[in-house]
């Protein structure tokens, strides 16, 4: 498990609360007409999402611990920071269907599909199915993941969890080897 979450862990752990995310220390690489928080949102305490930055880490079921970054637009949308292999890129999810297809760095094809999503001003909650697939000398290496989570504001922090449940296929000619599914928890509370 360990190693597909390595290889999509910046991508599942992102999308999997459906937030707009930044890894620890990648919030100064900000593009330039980034959308991110006002200081109007910033200074936002009515208890909505809206225009709001969320910083802490989870702990997960398998044993890691993970800081991250999140942002909500204006709009109580989140916002989804990620990375292709012509460099930084976000991208408002609003709504079912949303696609994101792109070349993440190191090669290889990466979907992203928004099934469902549901935004109070102070719930969310989502499933995503993100998949990659990439060749290396004859051999085919796919990874899927769905993923699911809920995130709800209560007592001035932001409580998430999520659910990943994950599998790769490696295969060449002839041959097609599926491995275990793997599922992971992970929890936190975030702060502002």
């Amino acid at each position: 498990m360990r190693d597909i979450l390595k290889k999509l862990w910046p991508l599942a752990f992102c999308i999997a609360v459906t937030l707009g995310c930044n890894l620890a220390g990648r919030s100064e690489d900000r593009p330039s007409g980034d959308s991110g928080s006002s200081s109007k949102a910033s200074d936002n305490d009515s208890g909505s999402l809206a225009g709001t930055t969320w910083k802490g880490s989870f702990k997960c079921n398998d044993g890691d611990e993970i800081q991250a970054n999140y942002r909500f637009a204006d709009s109580g949308n989140p916002i989804y920071d990620y990375q292709t292999s012509g460099g930084a890129r976000e991208v408002e999810l609003t709504s079912p269907g949303q696609t994101l297809r792109f070349v993440p760095p190191g090669g290889g094809v990466r979907n992203i599909t928004l099934d469902d999503i549901s935004v109070s001003p102070d719930h969310i909650s989502h499933t995503m199915t993100i998949s990659e697939e990439r060749t290396s000398g004859g051999t085919l290496d796919q990874s899927h993941a769905t993923i699911s989570s809920e995130a709800t504001l209560s007592d001035g922090g932001l409580d998430v969890e999520f659910t990943v449940r994950s599998q790769n296929t490696v295969s060449q000619p002839g041959i097609m080897v599926p491995g275990d599914e793997s599922v992971v928890v992970c929890k936190g509370r975030l702060r502002r």
